[in-house]
């Protein structure tokens, strides 16, 4: 049994009676600790040759850190289609502190505005800027290395655009995109005034420490305080090529709040992890909790039903991908004669044997693929 699964698994009906949990959180729970045993279901591999295998079921559950590698692998697989012969930025926007809470309290509708903001900010500033339509990925990511609940979004962006007529890719410099000072302060500017239309529609929660905020002063003071502050965006090191791009999303897309290699050791009372400390030059450091605040933090970050975390834009967007990008394809070819060979994705039964191996799809008795599949049994 997996590391996290075996923690969650230690009295979670005594956890979820006695903590106050939304019907996903208590959804993830239950998925984790059923998945790949019996209380998931089973279904049944036969051979031609008469061997048969009882195979226990995945949850399928996004936050679940045993069974999301197939999903995963299926979408970066498509994604390698997306990738341009280009060097890539990659970019973090990240929310003042004093934020948080209201966004833990308002997920669905903060984090929809965290998109909204960032996107707007990189489309607007591209075309006054430089007179292209850019094509990037936003990516949440919700805890910091330590499983604090800290809301960000990861930016993949390419390192140029279309022109607005279309007829060329303009690169940009390869050091840096913008200045991130002017990104922040843009950023910033388009995230207040969506919070504030947020607040004049009524579509805020305050929870009891924020219910003050409800009063339109003390609103405004709290929007004039954030204003004031430097919020953070900050570049990171720049992908040399799109072959970086995909073993980057490949670490990071579909990623949880923690997985069992960076759990040390863990009882019935608390947990010890490992974190690097981003205040201490990336410095590995141990933390024990108790058990019951490690589930705590890592529930926090269980996103909203339904709720899209990978979001594409620009030219990028899911409408254009195909026509724009063999476009910018055809156009760096004639600009720069650069040709970046088309991979095709995978398909099913390819990327399982790529993930599972021949071992676990063959038949132990006579070494052909398992041939057919139905349900043994459905919890």
């Amino acid at each position: 049994m997996n590391k996290l699964q075996s923690i969650i698994s230690i009295k979670p009906e005594d956890y979820i009676s006695t903590h106050h949990l939304s019907f996903q959180q208590v959804k993830a729970i239950n998925s984790i600790i059923s998945c790949q045993t019996s209380n998931m279901g089973s279904h049944k591999l036969s051979c031609e040759c008469g061997h048969e295998k009882i195979v226990h079921n995945s949850c399928h559950n996004r936050h679940c850190p045993i069974c999301g590698n197939f999903k995963k692998e299926n979408w970066i697989q498509k994604q390698q289609e997306s990738v341009v012969p280009s060097h890539y930025f990659h970019l973090v926007f990240t929310l003042p502190q004093e934020l948080r809470p209201l966004v833990y309290f308002n997920q669905k509708s903060l984090y929809n505005l965290m998109y909204q903001a960032t996107s707007k900010t990189l489309l607007d500033l591209s075309k006054s800027q430089f007179g292209i339509i850019p094509g990037f990925s936003l990516i949440l990511h919700t805890w910091s290395q330590n499983l604090i609940f800290h809301p960000h979004l990861h930016c993949i962006l390419p390192g140029g655009g279309l022109s607005l007529d279309q007829k060329q890719f303009k690169p940009f410099k390869k050091k840096f995109f913008l200045p991130v000072k002017m990104l922040s302060r843009v950023y910033r500017a388009k995230l207040m005034e969506g919070l504030k239309s947020l607040y004049c529609s009524g579509d805020l929660v305050f929870p009891s420490d924020l219910k003050p905020l409800e009063e339109p002063k003390a609103f405004q003071s709290f929007v004039d305080d954030l204003f004031k502050k430097d919020w953070v965006v900050f570049s990171k090191r720049v992908f040399k090529n799109a072959n970086h791009v995909i073993k980057y999303l490949g670490r990071y897309t579909h990623k949880i709040a923690i997985y069992a290699d960076r759990i040390i050791d863990f009882d019935e009372e608390s947990v010890t992890f490992s974190y690097h400390d981003r205040k201490r030059h990336n410095q590995k450091k141990e933390m024990t909790l108790p058990r019951e605040e490690f589930i705590r933090r890592f529930l926090d970050h269980v996103l909203p039903h339904r709720f899209t975390k990978i979001r594409h834009y620009g030219f990028l967007s899911n409408r254009f991908r195909r026509s724009k990008v063999a476009l910018i394809r055809a156009l760096i070819k004639k600009q720069r004669g650069i040709v970046l060979p088309v991979i095709k994705a995978l398909d099913k039964d390819e990327l399982l044997l790529k993930l599972i191996g021949k071992k676990g799809l063959c038949c132990p008795n006579c070494g052909g693929f398992y041939s057919y599949i139905h349900n043994a049994n459905t919890p």
